[in-house]
């Protein structure tokens, strides 16, 4: 084999492994943020919600579209937390409940999504539950978009491995074969625990066992956010009126669990702006 041959296959094995790990960036006058939570059954979508929320509120995000879903939820078990004030605090009229109304939810972000695929823009999934209602969607949009646009512009992005394990199965593979599927490391874990590790993408830890955090939050300066905080906090004290019984949630320690938003983090590149939990209340829910 010549040496011509063999530069030739290493640069083209090179040239793949590029590909592979190359990532899009969100652009925001073309790009929509599609954010799906199942909120089943842990409340730690509740914070989710209000962190989003918060975010969305800072300047940096004027001019930023999103649509929102909730109940986006797949096979697991246990009881759906419904949310809807918090949504139409953070979202407005931009968000559709699945947990009462599926097929219309699916009709919903299919229409959202076909918009902006039709004018060169991209899909941002949030993937803050399970992947049913991806694949449901994806493949009504299929039916007017093609398969190589589909491929390249819908991004599916999600760092939990529980939300993947109580996903259907077929319907996991179709989103991962269909759409461009992005595994982040788990906004559980801090970036020296291995067992959030999950591939190239590393993700801070969205959460804090302290109480401080909630009470800074419910007593913000910033007041449009402090709001979020507050019903966020009435949603979860109503559910769960003895504090939550489970221990894999730092909401159980009357802490922040925002996890989720590991993936705004990443989708919007937020980088070392907000790469901790003090970092992202700093910024966002106390400013």
């Amino acid at each position: 084999m010549s040496l011509k041959t063999i530069l030739a296959i290493l640069f083209i094995a090179f040239s793949g492994l590029i590909t592979a790990t190359e990532r899009p960036f969100f652009d925001k006058n073309k790009d929509l943020l599609i954010a799906q939570f199942d909120s089943k059954p842990d409340p730690d979508d509740i914070h989710a919600q209000a962190a989003l929320g918060s975010l969305l509120l800072h300047k940096d995000f004027k001019g930023v579209k999103y649509y929102a879903v909730a109940g986006a939820v797949g096979i697991q078990k246990g009881k759906f937390i419904p949310s809807d004030k918090l949504f139409k605090m953070v979202f407005g009229r931009k968000w559709t409940n699945a947990h009462t109304d599926w097929e219309d939810s699916v009709k919903k972000v299919t229409k959202k999504a076909i918009a902006v695929l039709n004018k060169g823009g991209k899909v941002w999934v949030q993937e803050a539950g399970q992947s049913n209602i991806t694949a449901d969607w994806i493949a009504e949009v299929l039916k007017t978009v093609s398969e190589e646009i589909v491929k390249a512009n819908v991004i599916v992005v999600q760092h939990s491995k529980w939300n993947e394990d109580h996903t259907e199965a077929s319907d996991l593979q179709y989103v991962k074969e269909k759409a461009t599927y992005f595994a982040l490391d788990d906004g559980n874990a801090d970036k020296e625990e291995a067992w959030g590790n999950r591939g190239p993408y590393k993700t801070p830890a969205y959460r804090a066992k302290e109480a401080k955090w909630i009470k800074l939050a419910k007593t913000s300066p910033n007041k449009k956010a402090r709001k979020l905080w507050v019903e966020a906090d009435a949603i979860i004290t109503k559910m769960f009126p003895n504090g939550f019984p489970y221990e894999w949630s730092y909401i159980h320690n009357d802490g922040v669990d925002y996890s989720d938003c590991v993936e705004n983090w990443w989708i919007f590149n937020l980088g070392a702006k907000a790469d901790s939990n003090s970092k992202f209340w700093d910024r966002y829910v106390l400013n």
